[in-house]
């Protein structure tokens, strides 16, 4: 009887914290769960101590009664626990998916975002007209599969969208902005030519070292890039040499900014002085051709978006823009968020201009496309042709 009872309250007890300790809110049915699950407890260890007082009854049926209680005993564990994984695989893993998944990351995906700024950028993306979207935008995300598809997140399928096209090796990084810039100009390309370099920047948790890794043809997790749920992971500027997979070839040095906006639990003075590590870095890094700006797809363009892209307008660094997790919406939304970022990065000076492509570190959709225009632009950088008047052209 001890031990039946004591199994079950382990087990409400697991359930109720959920996976790792994490709280997961059960409603009036799962309660009611609950409340039957300890009621088939109570009732199996009361069998169980009926039988075993009818096997200690006398020497006669004694075998019959012992063979009862050890049945009404298996049959209370199958019972006991089916029931508790019914619980964990349905309800808590359940849950997990709720809270992770599509339907959940497009409001509690990113740790920095507020339910406001979603629901700000939602209202204008169903607030755009629909002729505004182009057609070309539409086709794009049908033919590379962006957007959040129906059913369940497959992460066989996401695997074979990834591509070991490069490799990425930490070069170099500063800490602070008293420190110098490493010198790298021994990295050079199949010409001989030292390789550009181009910096990934945007708000924390907007996916610039989950970018990194899937250009790899990583997860986001594990790579040469440090990544974390937690906003404010990156901490210093990364340097890294992009080189291809075949050939081994040095393609571009890329850094990874730490990332600005709404840190929580993070020191003021820990915020500031990330924000002068990154205005030291953009204004010293006599080698940086161009910026990548990542703009999450369900977010938009927010107030510190638009404040960094301040910043590099008054540095003179001309940026593009790159919109991430772009799984989080519908296709018909990602393509009207399209429209409102490019609008939104348009009114700032030093934005290059061209269209803004999309990617998703999680599935792997896009990121082998983005990895070739990035590669297509240094060659035709280093063979002398004006990106800027061709893209106007």
């Amino acid at each position: 009887t001890t031990t039946a009872l004591t199994t079950a309250s382990l087990q409400g007890s697991r359930n109720a914290r959920g996976i790792g300790g994490t709280e997961i809110p059960t409603g009036a049915g799962s309660g009611r769960r609950t409340a039957a699950l300890s009621a088939t407890a109570t009732a199996a260890a009361a069998s169980t101590a009926a039988a075993s007082a009818a096997a200690a009854s006398g020497p006669k049926g004694g075998g019959l009664a012992t063979k009862a209680a050890v049945a009404t005993r298996l049959s209370s564990s199958r019972l006991l626990f089916g029931a508790a994984r019914f619980r964990s695989g349905a309800l808590l893993f359940g849950a997990c998916r709720f809270r992770s998944g599509a339907s959940g990351r497009r409001v509690a995906g990113t740790a920095s975002v507020s339910q406001a700024e979603v629901e700000v950028w939602a209202a204008r993306i169903a607030a755009l007209p629909p002729e505004l979207i182009e057609q070309e935008t539409l086709e794009d995300i049908g033919r590379l599969r962006l957007g959040r598809q129906k059913g369940v997140y497959n992460p066989k399928s996401s695997s074979l969208r990834r591509a070991y096209d490069c490799s990425a090796s930490l070069v170099g990084g500063v800490l602070s902005h008293r420190d110098p810039l490493p010198d790298l100009d021994h990295h050079v390309g199949p010409r001989g030519d030292p390789v550009p370099e181009v910096a990934l920047a945007g708000r924390s948790n907007a996916g610039k070292s989950s970018l990194l890794n899937a250009m790899t043809g990583l997860k986001p997790g594990p790579g040469s890039a440090s990544v974390s749920a937690r906003p404010g992971w990156t901490r210093s500027v990364q340097l890294f040499e992009m080189a291809e997979a075949d050939s081994g070839e040095a393609v571009l040095l890329l850094a990874d900014l730490p990332g600005y906006g709404p840190l929580p639990n993070t020191p003021p003075k820990e915020r500031t002085a990330w924000a002068r590590l990154t205005r030291h870095y953009l204004k010293r890094a006599r080698r940086l051709r161009s910026v990548f700006v990542l703009i999450e797809s369900s977010l938009g363009v927010t107030a510190d978006d638009h404040a960094f892209m301040d910043a590099l307008d008054e540095l003179q660094r001309p940026f593009h823009v790159i919109m991430t997790k772009a799984d989080l919406l519908p296709p018909a939304e990602l393509a009207a968020s399209n429209v409102l970022v490019r609008a939104d990065a348009s009114r700032h000076e030093s934005y290059a201009g061209g269209d803004v492509p999309m990617c998703s570190s999680r599935s792997g959709a896009g990121v082998q496309e983005l990895w070739g225009r990035l590669k297509l632009g240094v060659e035709l950088t280093a063979a002398g042709v004006d990106l800027a008047a061709l893209e106007a052209g």
